[in-house]
C-alpha cells in the first residue's frame, strides 16, 4: 500500500505556483474551443461513461474535445450526475452535436435496487466514489462501456479487447503507480497474492456484459466493502477484484499515470511519443491538465481533418 504524501506550506506554496504558472494554458484553451463542433462524424457503437458534478464540467469539455479530435468516431456519450441538476449539463453540452443522455446516480441506484441489487445500491449510497461501480455495472449490461474519470485526456483511441472472450463478459482497467488498495478487504478475501501483481487503477474501464452473471462472489464482496463508507479505494478494490478474475488491463505506456512530472518538463517526451493513446492526470488536474489540453487542440486536431477530407466531410 502506497503511503501518504506529506503536506507541508511549502509543498502549498509551489503547488498554487504552477497552478498560477499553468493558467494560461487553461486560459488559451478556452479562448480557442471551438464554438460548434461538426455534425457529420459517425457514431461508433461504444458507449462513454463519464461521471461528474458541477465542479467538473470544464474538464469533462476537455475530455470530450480531445476524443472528438483524436478518434475515428465519437462514441455515444452517458453522463451519471452527482445529483447536480441536468439543466447544468445540458447548458455545458450545447457544444456537443451527437447524442447523449444525462442521468443522476439516484435515478440508477432506483433501478438498481428495484432488481434486489441492495449491496450495490448501499455500497453507492455510503460511499461517493462507489457511484462509479453503481453507473457501470447497468450500462456494461447493456452495450460496450468505456468509463473514463474527467481527467484523462486523450491522444488516440484506445486499445480494447475482444467481445467475444470469457464467455460474455470482457472487463479491462488501467494501471497504477502503486497498489491504491482497500486492506481490510485484502486481508478479509485473503488476496494478499494482488500485492505481488501489478497494481490497477480504476480511471479508466471497460465492460461488456453482467458481472453479476460472471463472477459469483461479486454481491459478497460488495456487502464487505459497504461497510466502509469513508475509506478510499473501495471501489478501486471491487474493479481490481473484478479484473483479477475476469479480465486484463492497460498498460501504463498506453494510459499514463505517472507522479514524476508535476513541476518538470514543460514539454513532456510523451506529446511526440505516439504509442501512448491518455493520460491520467491524477495530481496534475490543476496544472498540466490544461497544457495537454491544449496541445490536442492544437496539434492533434490535424488528424480529424485529414480523416474527414478522406471520408469527403468538409
Amino acid at each position: 500500500m502506497a503511503k501518504k504524501k506529506k503536506i507541508t506550506i511549502i509543498g502549498i506554496i509551489v503547488e498554487k505556483f504552477y497552478i498560477g504558472m499553468c493558467m494560461p494554458f487553461k486560459i488559451l484553451f478556452k479562448f480557442l474551443t471551438p464554438k460548434e463542433l461538426s455534425r457529420e462524424r459517425e457514431v461508433s457503437d461504444l458507449n462513454l461513461l463519464l461521471f461528474s458534478g458541477a465542479k467538473g464540467l470544464k474538464s469533462l469539455k476537455a475530455v470530450l474535445l480531445s476524443i472528438y479530435t483524436t478518434w475515428e468516431k465519437v462514441p455515444y456519450v452517458t453522463i451519471v450526475t452527482d445529483g447536480t441538476p441536468n439543466e447544468y449539463f445540458e447548458q455545458a453540452m450545447k457544444f456537443w452535436p451527437y447524442p447523449y443522455q444525462v442521468k443522476s446516480w439516484k435515478d440508477v441506484a432506483a433501478v438498481q435496487r428495484a432488481k434486489g441489487r441492495h449491496n450495490l445500491v448501499e455500497f453507492a449510497e455510503q460511499n461517493v466514489y462507489a457511484r462509479k461501480l453503481l453507473a457501470m455495472v447497468p450500462e456494461a449490461e447493456n452495450r460496450p462501456t468505456l468509463y473514463c474519470d474527467t481527467d484523462v485526456l486523450w491522444f488516440g483511441e484506445p486499445r480494447l479487447p475482444a467481445l467475444s472472450s470469457k464467455e460474455g463478459f470482457v472487463f479491462r482497467m488501467s494501471s497504477d503507480n502503486a497498489h491504491y488498495y482497500h486492506m481490510p478487504t485484502i486481508r478479509y478475501f485473503g488476496r494478499q497474492d494482488m500485492l505481488e501483481k501489478g497494481p490497477l487503477n480504476s480511471g479508466v474501464l471497460y465492460m461488456y456484459g453482467s458481472v453479476y452473471d460472471h463472477h459469483p462472489g461479486f454481491d459478497e464482496e460488495l456487502a464487505f466493502l459497504k461497510l466502509f463508507a469513508e475509506d478510499n479505494f473501495p471501489e478501486q478494490m471491487a474493479f481490481a477484484l473484478i479484473a483479477d478474475k475476469l479480465g486484463d488491463r492497460w498498460t501504463r505506456d498506453e494510459i499514463i499515470l505517472t507522479i514524476e512530472d508535476l513541476r518538470w518538463p514543460l514539454i513532456p517526451k510523451y506529446f511526440f511519443s505516439g504509442h501512448h493513446f491518455a493520460r491520467h492526470h491524477v495530481l496534475t488536474k490543476k496544472t498540466w491538465f490544461w497544457r495537454d489540453a491544449l496541445y490536442i487542440l492544437l496539434f492533434k486536431k490535424n488528424n480529424a481533418r485529414r480523416r474527414a477530407s478522406v471520408s469527403g466531410v468538409v
